[in-house]
């Protein structure tokens, strides 16, 4: 959508298809330049799986008490429905 407004803009300024064109390519170009970049960027300051704290690690470990709503059968703290 932001590449057409801009061609219609660049259109209206120049009344030139042939610049228009080019103009409108080079845009289109750097808009992915920069989408590849940021994405590049956010990959690079996700932690890698194996360099986690040990406080992250804990926290994923589930609980061995027997009255725990993540125990098998059990949802949120809800009855097992096969016994309903």
């Amino acid at each position: 959508m932001a590449i057409a407004i801009f061609a219609v803009v660049t259109y209206a300024l120049t009344q030139s298809v042939a610049t228009t064109l080019i103009n409108t390519l080079i845009c289109a170009v750097l808009i992915q330049a920069g989408y590849a970049v940021a994405v590049l960027w956010l990959v690079a300051r996700e932690k890698p799986e194996g360099k986690r704290s040990a406080q992250d690690a804990r926290a994923e470990v589930p609980s061995s008490d027997p009255s725990s709503p993540t125990k098998p059968g059990r949802i949120g703290g809800l009855p097992d429905s096969r016994r309903l």
